[in-house]
């Protein structure tokens, strides 16, 4: 009789350390999603300023009578280049999302499932299910958004050998409103992606 209480005592121990586990891994998963969401949230805004910042001082310094063409040309490239940097983290902070999301909900659905009472287990799955798909409308949604920042991040390359053309021949050969509309361009798209960040959190939030 006192091996079977010692053994039954085991048991609940073990189911409890069990049970433990399974809270933690999941909490895990949890973290790691908004870990994911906070690095690129982060280097969305950075992004955002210093392509606001290099595109406005470059239109400022080109805007002046006579401009010092080869001085701006080697201050927007050296701008640029920390931006193209920054962007690649971006994209690679957007791509740590996507695979921790997956992650979270494979996690989800691995507990819904495990819910012996047939009913609550159905509703528990549907609820994933929703979460999932306005989840993925969100994700897919920024990734659009990410491919366009791409687009105009390209534009300012094109920008950069323009300037750097004119400054060979002494001359600017492209109109300021052009820099302007670029820096709108990328503005208003990183602004957008915040949305996407915004979502991600509610999703951790649960």
């Amino acid at each position: 009789m006192r091996q079977l209480s010692i053994l039954l005592f085991s048991s609940l121990l073990l189911l409890g350390a069990c049970k433990w586990k399974t809270t933690k891994t999941s909490l895990k998963q949890g973290d790691a999603l908004k870990s994911s969401l906070e690095a690129f949230e982060k280097n969305r805004e950075k992004l955002s300023e210093e392509v606001v910042e290099s595109l406005e001082e470059a239109g400022e310094a080109l805007a002046v009578e006579n401009p010092d063409l080869p001085d701006v040309s080697k201050d927007f490239e050296k701008q640029w280049t920390s931006i193209q940097n920054r962007y690649e983290k971006l994209k690679k902070d957007f791509d740590d999302v996507g695979e921790t999301s997956s992650d979270y909900f494979n996690k989800l659905n691995e507990l819904s499932s495990s819910i012996q009472n047939e009913d609550l287990r159905k509703e528990e799955l549907a609820k994933n299910k929703a979460l999932r798909q306005r989840w993925d409308r969100t994700y897919n949604e920024a990734s659009v958004n990410v491919a366009k920042v791409t687009n105009v991040l390209e534009e300012g390359n094109d920008f950069q050998m323009v300037l750097v053309a004119s400054s060979i021949r002494q001359k600017l050969e492209q109109n300021v409103d052009d820099l302007n509309r670029i820096a709108a361009q990328a503005k208003a798209l990183l602004a957008e992606l915040e949305t996407f960040t915004e979502e991600g959190r509610k999703l951790v939030a649960g």
